[in-house]
């Protein structure tokens, strides 16, 4: 799709026609004027920053459907900014797709995109698949990390949209696709790209594909997707996915509403583009590293302070206390949690432990190991912390409090058994809420633990 063939298709505008960004640049020379006519520098220079700000990312988005758009990629508000300028620089298609494609591979990138998906309660119980698939996509495994993202979007829009009667990506058209105020439709952006992936292949498919063929793949019609150009789109198709159901959800709940103050629309613009380059700038720095748990460093502490909180009402048996170091996405009362918690204390009763090694592999992610003591026995098992603000995941430097996501049994330090229970977080689909849930597999487990 080029540019030319775009402007009289009619179908899409670009992100300059927006209609929340017309307005917001006609608040921003509405504020830039009236500062003029006050004599307020600083309004002047708010509306004149805004406006500049906001021709960027336009030219910005236009440049990369102009090199990208006619070889399926899309692009989403999760690809970072300068990121997407270097390749945008690019003289030719071929070398802005490869330039994306290695982009993608860079240490944090894709989790620090995935970790940015969390903030819909539909994607939680899928973030740890997103996570590994992530592993498998810097691994090298492409065909693991392509069936997943593939698997997780489809999944991900039927819950998403429930009242529409449990309808799949996989079940859209790509008209469903168009909504007005988001960046990944833009230039027919994510339903352009939507016609491959719904494309039917009938007949095996043996030579190498570079499109998500989503029915080829899942049905076994493609055999030759395991590549990194594959890959990389799916992983693209899955953010702008999740930029389409935030403003299609956006959409269906505001219509009712009363528009947001000019200035406050405005400020929160100017105050979200300088926390996220911030944000930026202290994640490129931070590093994956081990905690001493007798002598944390810095915002260390914290996390071992809150494990240490999590151990001590394990073992005291405080449900309360213990509640409390669950995360709450649905406004659950203390005493909700409080019961919740009573879930986890019965099958393992704990009287000592000790932190052997706390790992963080990510800023707001933790892997603790412990090792427990009961009546003469002992076992190690796995403790998974989030760092988080309410719902959203959080680093050191932001408002938040360590959250326990899961824990279960290392199996390789205790011997065979065939019925151990591990506690993991699960959305109950019942009260649409995240939960502690015991669950039985065949491992190995301590002698006496169940």
């Amino acid at each position: 799709m080029t540019r030319e063939n775009h402007e009289n298709s009619g179908k899409h505008e670009s992100v300059n026609d927006l209609p929340f960004i017309k307005e917001l640049k006609r608040s921003a020379s509405g504020l830039e004027w009236l500062g003029r006519l006050l004599r307020n520098d600083e309004a002047r220079k708010s509306g004149r920053e805004v406006r500049e700000e906001l021709d960027g990312l336009v030219s910005l988005v236009d440049d990369f459907y102009h090199l990208l758009g006619d070889r399926n990629w899309v692009f989403s508000d999760a690809l970072n900014l300068e990121g997407t300028r270097a390749l945008a620089g690019k003289p030719t298609p071929e070398e802005a797709e490869r330039e994306l494609i290695e982009y993608l591979k860079e240490k944090e990138v894709l989790h620090r995109m995935i970790t940015r998906m969390s903030r819909f309660l539909d994607m939680r119980p899928r973030i740890l698949l997103l996570e590994k698939a992530e592993q498998d996509h810097l691994q090298g495994r492409y065909y693991s990390s392509v069936l997943v993202t593939i698997t997780v979007m489809d999944g991900f829009v039927d819950d998403a949209f429930r009242s529409d009667g449990r309808k799949g990506l996989h079940a859209r058209e790509s008209e469903e696709l168009h909504v007005g105020d988001c960046v990944a439709t833009v230039w027919d952006g994510l339903p352009s790209v939507q016609k491959a992936f719904m494309k039917s292949i009938r007949a095996r498919m043996d030579e190498p594909v570079c499109e998500v063929y989503r029915h080829g793949i899942m049905h076994g019609m493609v055999t030759d997707y395991d590549n990194d150009v594959v890959a990389s789109k799916a992983w693209c198709m899955l953010f702008a996915v999740g930029d389409w159901v935030d403003a299609e959800a956006r959409k269906r709940e505001t219509e009712d509403e009363d528009p947001r103050n000019i200035v406050q629309v405005l400020k929160g613009l100017s105050d979200m583009q300088r926390r996220n380059a911030e944000n930026d700038r202290r994640l490129e720095r931070w590093k994956k590293h081990r905690v001493d748990p007798e002598h944390p460093a810095g915002p260390d502490e914290e996390l071992v302070r809150g494990c240490t909180g999590f151990l001590e009402a394990w073992k005291a048996r405080s449900y309360g206390a213990l509640g409390s170091f669950f995360p709450n996405f649905t406004n659950r009362t203390p005493g909700a949690q409080a019961g919740e918690a009573r879930e986890l204390c019965p099958p393992h009763p704990i009287e000592g432990y000790e932190i052997e090694e706390i790992v963080r592999p990510a800023a707001a992610v933790a892997n603790a190991k412990i090792r427990f003591r009961t009546s003469g026995r002992s076992w190690t098992a796995s403790i998974r912390l989030s760092r988080l603000e309410g719902t959203a995941p959080a680093a050191d430097w932001e408002p938040g409090a360590w959250k326990v996501m899961g824990y279960e049994v290392v199996p390789s330090l205790t011997r065979r058994r065939t019925d151990y229970q591990a506690m993991l977080l699960r959305l109950d689909d019942r009260c649409h809420t995240v939960r502690p849930h015991w669950c039985h597999k065949a491992e190995e487990v301590p002698g006496g633990l169940i």
